[in-house]
């Protein structure tokens, strides 16, 4: 093979490494923008469809649902347990994750919890959501004691570093 040929196959590869860090899920929490407070979460992407439950505004400085995926002017979330889709237009994002810092945090078990603060015993035990592995969790974070903190306006995130891989 030419040198050509091999510098070519190397600028595909790198390129194809990039696309796939780009490809891999981002832990996005999701909150309602719209005047009333709220967007109604429906069963499919339309308007007609049956609502399944509300995606709130902020509490606390954090998003109430998790962004699962986009198609077209909507967004599938999770609000607790129930997924469904939103309108994107009353839907904001907030992420941990600008994709220039290193390091960055990753998921590392096929069902990694992600917690949040406990006002109630003053515990960090209270199930947020749950990711897969290999989602990025962000490239803004901190270390406190067992955990990786995700830091917000008031309410913080929590993953166990057991649960989580520091990429660097």
């Amino acid at each position: 093979m030419s040198n050509i040929g091999k510098r070519f196959l190397s600028v595909v590869a790198a390129l194809m490494m990039g696309c796939a860090i780009w490809a891999q899920d981002v832990l996005t929490v999701v909150y309602a923008t719209s005047d009333d407070g709220f967007v109604n979460v429906r069963q499919k992407p339309s308007m007609k469809a049956p609502v399944l439950t509300k995606l709130y505004q902020f509490s606390h400085g954090l998003g109430s649902g998790v962004l699962r995926g986009k198609s077209g002017n909507w967004c599938k979330v999770s609000v607790g347990k129930i997924t469904g889709w939103a309108y994107g237009a009353y839907v904001g994002e907030q992420s941990w994750y600008e994709g220039t810092g290193q390091p960055y945090l990753v998921a590392a078990k096929n069902v990694t919890p992600i917690y949040t603060d406990n006002y109630k015993d003053g515990g960090n035990d209270v199930l947020f959501t749950t990711v897969s592995k290999g989602t990025i969790l962000a490239d803004q974070f901190k270390e406190e004691g067992m955990y990786y903190v995700l830091v917000t306006a008031h309410d913080n995130l929590y993953i166990k570093k057991t649960d989580a891989q520091v990429i660097r």
